[in-house]
């Protein structure tokens, strides 16, 4: 989008720019430059359901979002992750782990003696809080209406296919399969013969 432009012709600054040369002078020399290369996406929506995760929960996340590269995947040692962040031990990491990947923030993967990490998309995680009741409905609609906000998607409930219960299956199903096949060279007389037979069981 282009800037916007003074009556003078010269580009107007953007306003978070200006807040912070009015408020925060010599703010350059100490904030984070994007411009440059060393940092990660954080997806804004996550802000939204930080609530659900723990103090370690959001340490361990972040830490893994700090360590994936661009295609969403990391693989450092638990030892390694336990040590900087100061957890002594793998016995205070794994639960957090376990935990984040039950609730769909990553999933992990190992094979030849090497665990991978994989950082779910946060709207994994909404979407499975929604279906599972964990998130109602008005946080559900403050989510989506931050993420129309941000021109992207709705998430929504991931809906379960219903399970059918043996007594709600057909009870007659058998017996119609069998009448069907008693008669292949006569479709016509099959058809009637079946529509009486379904008359009948109703009765």
């Amino acid at each position: 989008m282009a800037a916007k432009k003074k009556a003078d012709g010269t580009a107007k600054e953007p306003k978070d720019l200006r807040y912070r040369n009015q408020y925060f002078p010599g703010a350059e020399s100490v904030v984070f430059d994007t411009k440059r290369a060393g940092f990660v996406p954080l997806a804004i929506i996550l802000r939204k359901i930080l609530w659900f995760l723990t103090p370690p929960e959001v340490r361990v996340l972040v830490y893994l979002m700090a360590r994936a590269s661009k295609y969403g995947i990391c693989y450092p040692t638990e030892e390694e992750i336990a040590h900087e962040l100061g957890m002594k031990g793998r016995k205070n990491l794994t639960p957090h782990l376990r935990s984040l990947e039950s609730k769909h923030f990553v999933k992990t993967h190992t094979a030849s003696g090497k665990k991978f990490f994989l950082i779910h998309d946060p709207r994994i995680a909404i979407e499975r809080l929604a279906q599972s009741g964990k998130l109602n409905d008005e946080h559900l609609f403050e989510i989506n209406d931050l993420l129309e906000d941000l021109g992207q998607l709705p998430c929504r409930k991931r809906r379960r296919s219903p399970v059918r219960k043996p007594s709600e299956e057909n009870e007659n199903a058998p017996f119609l399969f069998l009448l069907s096949r008693a008669v292949p060279f006569r479709p016509l007389f099959s058809a009637l013969v079946l529509d009486d037979f379904v008359e009948n069981a109703r009765l």
